[in-house]
């Protein structure tokens, strides 16, 4: 983990030398490094689409640490299925996706085969959305 700290990656660990210790978020953050790792994304590219990321979040009001809690209760969530089909010989069929929510009741999936938009295109593709169906974008504020 000290790997991706040092490349800006990662937030640096809670506490300082043999204290210092990291939390779901390192471990939320860790994973949204990984995933965009697996789409191609070099180092560089991933730091600008979290500062892109933090940025767009921040202008509708939301917290990125919020963001990242959700990410790993997300694979907490994960973990616990597959721990328990894995109890029971049955493993689920999973299709990998990225989901987009766009407002109430309107979401974005998107095949992990297919490269996620910058987050400045997502924007632009939640718009035209929200313009089409005449809703509000889900945590914008006017």
């Amino acid at each position: 983990m000290r790997y991706y700290v040092q490349e800006h990656l990662i937030d640096a660990p809670d506490g300082r030398g043999r204290g210092a210790h990291y939390d779901d978020r390192h471990l939320g953050q860790l994973r949204r490094v990984r995933l965009l790792q697996s789409t191609g994304l070099d180092h560089a590219a991933i730091r600008r689409h979290g500062a892109e990321t933090r940025e767009l979040l921040e202008k509708r009001g939301l917290a990125s640490t919020t963001a990242e809690h959700a990410w790993a209760n997300f694979n907490a969530q994960a973990a616990a299925l597959y721990s328990r089909a894995a109890r029971s010989r049955e493993l689920p069929t999973v299709d990998l996706v990225t989901r987009i929510g766009i407002a109430k009741g309107i979401e974005l999936l998107v095949d992990r085969a297919i490269r996620v938009p910058s987050p400045t295109k997502l924007v632009q593709v939640v718009d035209a959305v929200c313009s089409a169906f005449g809703v509000r974008a889900a945590g914008k504020q006017e």
